[in-house]
């Protein structure tokens, strides 16, 4: 294309360096590194091989710099997104549920219901009896055996 305002980019140059980024990552990952250590490097080498691909195989480098602007205002706001919620994640997992609800403004002012015992528990009273099955209807006299 003759027309064209820009050389032709080094691709083999670009596919020797994300090959290079990829055995560093697979490196990095038998290295047994501390968790933060290696979650840190592995994020960082990831983005640096979607840079390269975007800059050269999706020609954004020789594009206009509002285009780039639009391509990587999603990615800050994707990772202030992840930095924001990541407290949230330290919590622990699965979270279980209250013991008790209690509505806003009644804080203070619900009594606590002790669960109705049932008997050979720990809150049953050990001289009441159980109480008895109710009987079964008696069949009709002239019923068949």
């Amino acid at each position: 294309m003759a027309g064209s305002g820009h050389k032709e980019p080094n691709y083999m140059g670009v596919f020797w360096a994300l090959l290079v980024l990829t055995l560093a990552e697979v490196g990095i990952f038998y290295l047994h590194l501390p968790r933060l250590v290696m979650v840190s490097s592995l994020t960082l080498m990831a983005l640096a091989k979607a840079g390269l691909v975007a800059a050269y195989f999706m020609h954004l480098r020789f594009e206009k710099r509002t285009l780039a602007l639009i391509v990587i205002s999603p990615l800050l706001l994707s990772a202030l997104l992840i930095i924001g919620l990541t407290p949230d994640a330290s919590h622990g997992w699965p979270r279980k549920p209250p013991t008790e609800w209690t509505l806003p403004g009644h804080e203070g002012t619900g009594e606590a219901k002790p669960e109705p015992a049932s008997p050979g528990t720990e809150g049953a009273d050990p001289s009441a009896a159980p109480e008895a099955p109710p009987a079964a209807p008696a069949a009709p006299a002239d019923a068949p055996a």
